[in-house]
């Protein structure tokens, strides 16, 4: 991971912080929250060039949706692990 370390990056997306990333020149958001009716949910946004959801797993537990996030291939077909060293952690 580029300007980060991978365990603290996934640390805090994992306690629902918000986390900003550029992969591959596209500027990404991530974050964990619990709704309303108290089901937590996990997301990825894509926000540069454009913006959509990307990915969102609701339910379980915090665990079940990391382990979904890190397995699903997001980034140009490929997993977060197979891309982890071409991403950059930013703070904006």
């Amino acid at each position: 991971m580029i300007n980060g370390n991978v365990d603290e990056f996934l640390d805090n997306l994992w306690v629902g912080e918000e986390v900003i990333f550029i992969y591959n020149g596209k500027k990404y958001f991530a974050q964990g929250y619990t709704r309303n009716d108290n089901v937590s949910v996990h997301e990825v946004q894509l926000w540069e060039p454009e913006e959509k959801l990307v990915w969102q797993k609701e339910g379980g537990d915090a665990s079940e949706r990391m382990s979904a996030f890190q397995k699903e291939p997001l980034f140009d077909g490929k997993t977060f692990w197979e891309v982890e060293k071409e991403i950059e952690w930013v703070d904006d």
